[in-house]
Order: structure tokens, then C-alpha cells, then sequence
């Protein structure tokens, strides 16, 4: 029996879709989130989201943190940081702070890092229509 908090265990949880698994819909979380299956649909977490080697997602993914050893085919938003590994490949746009791509690693998309890249939490301002812009007087 452990003496921590139920909240400190909470913490510390992982979902996981196991290999040969396959998933379609909305898949959310909290804490870590691991994908050695395939997922088609929509990902959004606050953590970490480790696609595995070997793993499918074609889906839009919105997440703090996310590592890709298997293949993602769709746009991906980090609010923290982005780690494609040497076996893995984004097919999307990625926005995201900090990117990091080791040899071998793909991505086949736009990329926006750095300042210049918003995160979810902050959606960029509508834009104003040239037309519609109040003139100076």
C-alpha cells in the first residue's frame, strides 16, 4: 500500500493504445499519453504524447509536449516543445516554441517555432479585412 496522495498517482498515469490497437474519435488526456497503435481523428492533452515507433495517427494534435517515433499525419500545435526522432514523420504544419529533429527524422509541412509560433491557449488575433479597416483621421 503507498503512502502518496492519490493525486501524486494521478499524476504519474499513463493512457497508452497498444500496438495492433486501433482507435477513431476524440482521444484527451491529461499527465503522458503513448500511441503504439493507430488512431484516426483528433488528439488533444495537456503532457507529454509519445507516438511509437511504428504507430499511425492521422489526426490534428494539440498538446504540451509531443515525440514522434512513428508517423503523424496531420497538423500538429505544441505549447511546449516538439521532438521528432530519427524513425519518425510529421505529414502537417507544426507550430510549437521549440522544435528538435534528429538525423533521419521528416517533416513534410510548414513549420512556425520560436516567438512566432502561437499555442493553443492563444489564438492569433482575427484578422481585419483590408477593406473593413477604420481609416485614420
Amino acid at each position: 500500500m503507498s503512502a502518496e496522495p492519490s493525486a501524486a498517482r494521478d499524476d504519474e498515469s499513463m493512457t497508452v493504445l497498444g500496438a495492433g490497437t486501433e482507435f477513431e474519435g476524440l482521444l484527451t488526456f491529461r499527465g503522458r499519453a503513448r500511441v503504439d497503435g493507430e488512431l484516426t481523428g483528433e488528439i488533444n492533452g495537456h503532457g507529454v504524447l509519445v507516438i511509437g515507433a511504428g504507430a499511425r495517427a492521422r489526426a490534428r494534435v494539440v498538446v504540451d509536449e509531443l515525440v514522434v517515433a512513428g508517423e503523424i499525419e496531420g497538423d500538429v500545435c505544441a505549447r511546449k516543445r516538439v521532438e521528432l526522432l530519427a524513425t519518425g514523420c510529421i505529414q502537417g504544419d507544426v507550430e510549437t516554441p521549440r522544435l528538435s529533429i534528429a538525423e533521419g527524422g521528416r517533416l513534410l509541412g510548414r513549420c512556425t517555432t520560436g516567438a512566432a509560433a502561437r499555442t493553443a491557449e492563444s489564438p492569433a488575433p482575427p484578422a481585419i479585412p483590408r477593406a473593413s479597416r477604420p481609416r485614420s483621421a
